[in-house]
C-alpha cells in the first residue's frame, strides 16, 4: 500500500491507501503517545509493520507541511 491524498476522503489528508487511516494519526501515536511501530499495528490491525514505517517516513519527509497545518496552541 502507498500513501495517497484523496479529496473525497479524510479531507484530502495523506492516508494509507485503502484504509482511510491518516498519516498524522500514526505519527501522533508514535511521537506524542509513545507507541512503537509494533504497538501501532495493534492499534490499527489493518496496517502491516511496513505500512506504519511507510507512514512515518512520509510524515518525516513532509514534517514542515504537517507542522504548519497544526492548529495554534492557546
Amino acid at each position: 500500500m502507498s500513501i495517497v491524498e484523496d479529496s473525497q476522503h479524510s479531507d484530502g489528508a495523506p492516508t494509507i491507501e485503502g484504509t482511510g487511516i491518516r498519516v498524522r494519526d500514526i505519527a501522533t501515536a508514535y511521537e506524542h503517545s509513545g507507541y512503537d511501530p509494533d504497538e501501532i499495528t495493534q492499534l490499527y490491525p489493518d496496517l502491516s509493520l511496513g505500512n506504519v514505517h511507510r507512514a512515518l517516513a512520509y510524515y518525516y519527509d513532509h514534517i514542515g507541511e504537517f507542522r504548519s497545518a497544526e492548529p495554534a496552541q492557546a
